[in-house]
């Protein structure tokens, strides 16, 4: 193609070859084309007379009248520029109600003690130790419930090439959460894993750096969710215990090892005190199909929609 490429992108190629099983002519070049070229910037600049660029990275034709276009993305780290977007206040007021709903499923939980309650069931050793202190002669039985204990959230944000649509949605839930719960942690991945808590340390939405986080995180690269959790346990790994749980916003779209994603998946869970996710593209027509789903579903306690009424629970 006239062009240098690398291991890397060489890796890439061989990888999707292998994927495609029907392969004519117009296929090997959509593939090549697709895997080989990063910057289609500069591909574009140097065609004369064709349409606009688009947003579509590959294009695989199966018949001379049928086409069907594909995103494939590279697990190549890149930089890409935050897109543009306007935020309305049925954005605030939506993201304010799912951050909402979120800390209530999540922060609180039953611990081990008692408490005496009106309401609860019938505490026996209560009521036996109330018999004795007054000399058989208490006409009450005691009742209790468990004491509601609080715990803290980690919040794990895509933002990989699959998620650009959803960069916007990415920032509002990262603020509100931080907003709602105070000493909850906040990270964004794609093929690296940033700590970007004190981004959103702010009182307004506005007034999040957008400049200091897009040179932080690594925006619109590949996605490595097993090697994230990864990094999170490695160097964050004190945060990850019982009285924690961890929220995950991501498609679920992963172009890393789907075995360290089962692996990180595993311990995580047994350490934590939940995982919610939250997959943007989950409606009630369409399960979730992607590979790093299907394995994340194996350990997570609730799975959630953008409309929370009509979230699907595993």
């Amino acid at each position: 193609m006239g062009r240098n490429v690398g291991v890397d992108e060489t890796i890439d190629a061989l990888r999707a070859l292998e994927l495609i099983r029907d392969k004519d002519l117009a296929t090997i070049r959509a593939i090549l084309k697709a895997t080989l070229i990063k910057d289609f910037t500069l591909l574009e600049s140097n065609k004369r007379g064709e349409e606009e660029k688009n947003s579509v990275i590959g294009r695989i034709t199966h018949n001379n009248y049928l086409a069907t276009e594909y995103y494939i993305y590279s697990p190549i780290e890149s930089k890409a520029k935050l897109p543009n977007f306007i935020i309305t206040n049925s954005d605030l007021i939506k993201w304010s109600k799912i951050a909402k709903y979120v800390k209530e499923i999540t922060l609180n939980y039953e611990g081990h003690r008692f408490k005496p309650k009106d309401k609860g069931e019938i505490d026996m050793r209560r009521t036996i130790r109330s018999e004795i202190k007054y000399s058989m002669e208490s006409p009450y039985l005691i009742k209790s419930i468990r004491k509601i204990n609080k715990s803290n959230l980690i919040l794990l944000c895509d933002v990989s090439g699959s998620m650009k649509d959803y960069f916007k949605e990415v920032i509002l839930l990262s603020f509100f959460i931080k907003r709602n719960i105070p000493k909850s942690e906040i990270f964004h991945f794609s093929t690296d894993l940033r700590r970007v808590t004190n981004l959103f340390q702010v009182t307004s939405i506005y007034k999040v750096n957008i400049r200091k986080l897009t040179l932080a995180v690594s925006y619109g690269s590949g996605t490595k969710i097993g090697e994230a959790l990864y990094m999170l346990r490695r160097n964050f790994g004190d945060l990850i215990h019982s009285n924690n749980s961890i929220l995950i916003f991501s498609d679920g779209w992963d172009l890393g090892d789907l075995e360290l994603l089962d692996r990180e998946m595993r311990i995580i869970k047994r350490r934590c005190k939940k995982i919610v996710w939250i997959n943007p593209l989950l409606d009630e027509l369409h399960p979730p199909e992607t590979s790093g789903m299907k394995i994340a579903l194996k350990y997570v306690d609730l799975l959630l929609s953008l409309n929370i009424k009509k979230s699907l629970s595993y």
